[in-house]
């Protein structure tokens, strides 16, 4: 996976949220061993704290709540 492809995948991301949301996007091979990449528009430590946040619930099997955004 590219850094450039990356920047884009990232970049149309953050375009969708509303102001004040963070986001971390992250690639890996489905079929095997390798290399996970990833880009965030979060402080690292924030962008740490969120990811363990949503391993433990996924470990529980915890549902995740999708907030409303915008009008609909």
């Amino acid at each position: 996976m590219s850094k450039e492809l990356m920047i884009k995948m990232g970049n149309q991301v953050r375009n969708q949220l509303p102001k004040g949301f963070g986001f971390a996007l992250i690639v890996f091979p489905s079929c095997g061993p390798g290399t996970s990449n990833y880009i965030s528009n979060a402080q690292r430590t924030d962008m740490i704290k969120a990811l363990r946040e949503t391993a433990d619930r996924i470990e529980k099997n915890q549902d995740f709540q999708t907030p409303s955004i915008g009008s609909n």
